[in-house]
Parts: C-alpha cells; sequence; structure tokens
C-alpha cells in the first residue's frame, strides 16, 4: 500500500502489482493511510473487467484502470470528477481539449507546444481531474454557484506520456471535430446548454450509484454554468492552432468570436 495526493485529496492505493505504484511515483506523499481521505484497491473481479476485448492488456495495467475507476468515482465525494481531455496552461489559465478517438487531440496540443514552447504546459494529456472551489459570495443574489473548477494534473496522462504534477484554473473547453477536405478550420461557440451536456456526457465517468451520479450531474451543471464551450472544426494541421489560439482572446462576458 502506498498513499498519493490528487487534486489536493489524500488517497491510499492497495495494489497488488507494482506497476500502479510506479506509474503514480510523482504524486506519493509521505503519510500514514490512516491519515488519507479514503483508501482504494481492485478485487480480481474488477481487474478482469478491465481487459479489452483483444486480451492485449496485462493485469497490473488492468489493476491501474480498475483502482483509477474507483479514485475518480469517490473523487465526487470533493466536488471532483475524471474528465476525458487534454488540459494545457497558457498564461496562467487551463484550456480543456475533448475528442473522439482518432481525431487528433493529442496532434493538437502538440501543435500549441510547438507554437508557444516554454510558454505552454500540457498539465494532462488524457485524464485530468476537475475540482470546484468555492469562491467568495456575490454581493446580489443568484441562483448560479460562485467559485470556479481547477484542473489537475494526475498519473494517467495517456500513451504519449504528457502531464504533470500540477493544476490550473479552468478557463474553457474545447471539443474537437474533423473537418471536411476544403472546409476552413473554424471555432465557434456553443450556446445550447442541451448540446454542451450531451457533448461533455461523452467525456465523464457516470457512477452507477444514484447518489454519486446526482453530485455528477450537478458538478457538470457548475460546469457549464462557470466556463465557455466551443467547437473547433478543423484539420490537424498547424493552422488549427490559429483558430483554437482565439480562446484566448475572449472572455466569459464579451464574446469576441464571430
Amino acid at each position: 500500500m502506498f498513499c498519493v495526493q490528487i487534486a489536493e485529496v489524500l488517497v491510499a492505493i492497495e495494489n497488488r502489482y507494482t506497476f500502479t505504484e510506479r506509474l503514480c511515483a510523482d504524486y506519493i506523499v509521505d503519510v500514514l493511510p490512516d491519515e488519507c481521505s479514503f483508501s482504494v484497491s481492485a478485487t480480481p473481479e474488477e481487474i478482469a473487467a478491465e481487459k479489452s476485448d483483444e486480451g492485449t492488456f496485462s493485469p497490473a495495467y488492468c489493476e491501474s484502470l480498475a483502482l483509477y475507476r474507483k479514485i475518480c468515482t469517490r473523487m465526487l465525494d470533493y466536488n471532483a470528477f475524471l474528465l476525458h481531455a487534454a488540459i494545457v496552461s497558457y498564461a496562467g489559465r487551463g484550456f480543456a481539449f475533448a475528442a473522439k478517438s482518432g481525431t487528433g487531440k493529442s496532434t493538437h496540443v502538440a501543435q500549441w507546444m510547438r507554437a508557444l514552447g516554454d510558454d505552454v504546459t500540457v498539465v494532462n494529456g488524457d485524464k485530468p481531474i476537475l475540482r470546484w472551489r468555492n469562491g467568495e459570495a456575490a454581493e446580489t443574489a443568484c441562483d448560479l454557484p460562485v467559485g470556479e473548477f481547477i484542473a489537475y494534473g494526475t498519473p494517467y496522462c495517456g500513451k504519449e506520456n504528457w502531464g504533470q504534477n500540477t493544476s490550473v484554473p479552468l478557463r474553457a473547453v474545447c471539443f474537437i471535430e474533423r473537418c471536411e477536405l476544403g472546409e476552413p478550420d473554424r471555432l465557434s461557440r456553443l450556446e445550447d446548454d442541451g448540446e454542451i451536456v450531451a457533448r461533455i456526457m461523452n467525456q465523464i465517468l457516470m457512477p452507477h450509484d444514484p447518489a454519486l451520479a446526482v453530485r455528477q450531474l450537478d458538478l457538470l451543471d457548475r460546469l457549464v454554468n462557470s466556463a465557455p464551450f466551443y467547437v473547433l472544426r478543423c484539420t490537424p494541421t498547424p493552422a488549427a492552432f490559429d483558430a483554437a489560439f482565439q480562446m484566448t482572446l475572449c472572455d466569459n462576458g464579451r464574446e469576441r468570436i464571430h
């Protein structure tokens, strides 16, 4: 057993294989399991359930997936959840990019790295944690919660292993789509909450427990109301970065994209 800190939450991990401990090396903290907020372990049945249809995943790798699934589910008790996306940090603000497999999410993140160099950091390339942080109460009555989401790096950062044990306030979320041949790259603001929720439901881990599912939906409602959402239709070329970079020039209140 070893202990990690992810999204500022202490977690004790009971592992069968050393793979998970090696994976979490940058997140291990020197505390006792009893000092952690919660602990996780995976049964042989839960490990087996993570195997691919082709059977190519090792038991050690499957255990790491089962453990992270449990960690992310328990994180809901701490106003945090998994978002299947890449998070880049630029000018102290985080930008999330989500896409279907094979669309070019990693290619697009690489374009940010090439274009901005040391000015950009990949917080997590695949499975970050978003955690709600309450802000100061507003002076006027408002039904919307006051605060912001913080995007945290995690040990689970994709096959490219892009990620750091760091965090950044989330500025915007962008869904990447592959455009048709000859269609220009275009970034557009999503205004329909129903469409936003439908898209983001494909990028989260929805728990089976009804109480936790309600908590997840509440956090999604906060996300929809606290950050702008965009769609980037593009080809996997450097020109797509120019379109996406417009997000950094906009603020939540006054939209400049047409």
